[in-house]
């Protein structure tokens, strides 16, 4: 079987998140290879996905790459991860079906508490991937990977990770008109604002 390269620790995730150090590692690794797989790759593209997997199987990671994985990678990976785990926390498939785990010592969660925790963990991981897509778009040649990603497998995803369903158009009336692809309202230079009073 071929080796799996972990862009984050179980240890570290367990250091990093409100999860329960007892947990198991089987428990958390496959969250983890299924964030990174799904997030991670959209944002820093397949093609430097693998690299950096590659790199840390081989033991050759960079410092400017070791850097990126400790202060960029890594918080956003981790809540990723919880965000997917936390259901798998409460529910488990075993051979009679699916369950609800539940002890003596504690009491059930809720499904509008696990969907509360579940969207702090997402607004948390957004936050880490827009950081990490402001570092990579804001030191352009520092990983060559990035920069050219090839034509196989997934591009990077250098937009907003933040997603909401409520879309709130600009204020036209204001006297303002406005390309609807710049955030400012007034002076600015990329925009080419008009003022239409």
């Amino acid at each position: 079987m071929a080796q799996t390269a972990l862009l984050v620790s179980e240890q570290r995730f367990k250091q990093w998140t409100q999860v329960d150090a007892n947990l198991k590692t089987e428990d958390i690794t496959p969250f983890i290879i299924q964030s990174q797989d799904i997030y991670i790759q959209d944002t820093l593209g397949t093609k430097f996905y693998n690299h950096l997997k590659n790199q840390i199987i081989a033991g050759t990671l960079s410092n400017d790459e070791k850097d990126l994985l400790n202060d960029y990678i890594g918080p956003c990976l981790m809540q990723y991860a919880l965000y997917l785990m936390l259901p798998g926390i409460k529910y488990k498939i075993v051979d009679k079906g699916v369950v609800s785990g539940s002890s003596e010592e504690t009491s059930t969660t809720s499904l509008e508490e696990l969907k509360y925790l579940r969207e702090g963990a997402l607004d948390t991981a957004q936050f880490y991937n827009k950081r990490l897509t402001q570092f990579l778009v804001e030191n352009p040649g520092l990983f060559a990977s990035y920069e050219s990603p090839g034509s196989k497998g997934m591009l990077p995803n250098r937009q907003n990770p933040y997603s909401a369903g409520l879309v709130i158009p600009r204020p036209y009336g204001s006297g303002l008109k406005t390309n609807l692809n710049c955030d400012c309202y007034d002076g600015c230079s990329n925009c080419g604002y008009t003022n239409i009073n």
